[in-house]
């Protein structure tokens, strides 16, 4: 995020629209003008920012990743470009034009002497620093090709921003225009030249299998982190159930949300373990393992240090090393359990190469507590760590298995 030439106009908009400066001052006690950069969302044009690098791509910063084996996704941002993008110049065409001179909050006339929408979405006012892209022009589509071929050739994949703002129906609902953008030809093109190269979808309002259907390998799922913030429990154990999928990709935080640890406290240890438990794609934002609480506005560049919590990174040091030692070929399996009161909980062992996991959880309202029968790779162990709370547990070898004694809530992670 941000790696992209920021816009001058964007700077400065950030820096003085009023309705921003709280949000600063909350994580700068000593805000200086040059701390606020810009929106990330709002770029210039696609080439690096001199923040990052003087190079003309980031082919090098990409063979570094390599060389760590590791892979590099940057953002794509379809609906839209800062207003003074040069881009505007060279093609005036391709951006939304309008006749409105009254919807002040939505548009604005270019120094080109054209009035331009803001890019947006149905549901707010436009985001002012940005220019609409005209998805009902098919030149628009043409030149994303163009733009993506280059991006491809220094990255191995894009998260695409808002990636159903292009959608036809979106389209037509938030401007009354029909989109000729197909995200299916788009992906389509450039996997023909870079076979490996990933599409990932930041969406929402229920389009996450539509895109998916147009070949996006994975998208957004903010219904499960809905789910888990409005502590609908049993939802989110049914989620789990039907849904688990690589296609799928769920986090605990991201550039527009609070900070996992603000929102959840210590639970979200339990409710990373849940994401662990499943097959799914882990979106891990920075800080979240250190258990940072302040959300830092995208527009910035510096905040305040703040300490760690020593237990949320204690949890999350032992969590990411056994998903390291995962094998790609992960398999899972949801086990028999005996619950002395006769209630549901979650069991599932996964299977790897290297190890076996355990992840027992209680979504009920009360506590729980039963066996879970030893099987194949499950086996007695004198002590068993629960990699979320930290607690050593003593066991007796028991005809019937593993005892569990769980409160509401409650998940435990065990290694075996």
């Amino acid at each position: 995020m941000g790696v992209w030439k920021n816009s001058p106009s964007s700077q400065k908009i950030a820096q003085t629209m009023p309705e921003l400066q709280v949000g600063y001052r909350k994580i700068r006690s000593k805000l200086k003008q040059d701390d606020v950069y810009g929106s990330p969302y709002s770029i210039y044009e696609y080439v690096p920012d001199p923040l990052l690098c003087e190079s003309p791509d980031l082919t090098d910063i990409q063979k570094w990743f390599h060389s760590q084996n590791k892979k590099l996704i940057l953002d794509f941002v379809p609906n839209h470009m800062a207003i003074d993008s040069p881009i505007v110049l060279e093609n005036p065409n391709l951006f939304l034009k309008t006749e409105e001179p009254n919807d002040s909050k939505n548009t604005f006339i270019h120094p080109n002497g054209i009035r331009y929408y803001h890019g947006k979405d149905p549901y707010f006012d436009g985001w002012t620093d940005t220019i609409q892209w005209d998805f009902s022009n098919s030149e628009v589509e043409r030149y994303h090709i163009q733009l993506l071929k280059k991006i491809a050739k220094q990255c191995d994949g894009v998260r695409c921003d808002m990636a159903m703002l292009p959608l036809p129906n979106v389209f037509e609902k938030t401007f009354g225009k029909k989109s000729v953008y197909h995200w299916k030809n788009i992906i389509h093109t450039i996997k023909e030249e870079y076979p490996e190269f990933k599409f990932y979808a930041e969406v929402y309002w229920g389009l996450e299998e539509t895109l998916q259907t147009l070949g996006f390998d994975a998208t957004y799922d903010k219904s499960f982190y809905d789910l888990l913030f409005h502590q609908n429990l049993e939802y989110v154990y049914q989620s789990i159930q039907k849904r688990s999928s690589t296609s799928l990709i769920r986090f605990l935080e991201n550039h527009d949300e609070n900070r996992a640890y603000d929102t959840f406290g210590l639970q979200s240890k339990t409710y990373f373990g849940l994401l662990s438990a499943s097959p799914s794609t882990i979106l891990l934002y920075d800080g979240q393992e250190l258990g940072l609480s302040k959300k830092i506005p995208v527009q910035m560049i510096v905040a305040d240090e703040e300490e760690p919590v020593p237990t949320i990174e204690s949890f999350y040091t032992n969590a990411l090393s056994i998903i390291q030692k995962r094998s790609k070929s992960l398999e899972h399996n949801d086990i028999q359990y005996f619950e002395y009161n006769q209630l549901p909980i979650f069991a599932r062992l996964l299977y790897s190469e290297y190890q076996m996991e355990l992840f027992i959880w209680n979504f009920n309202q009360v506590s729980v507590s039963g066996w879970i029968p030893y099987q194949e790779g499950l086996y007695y162990k004198e002590e068993l760590t629960d990699i979320v709370s930290g607690n050593v547990f003593s066991q007796e070898k028991k005809e019937e298995g593993i005892y569990f004694q769980l409160n509401p809530n409650q998940l435990q992670w065990f290694i075996f």
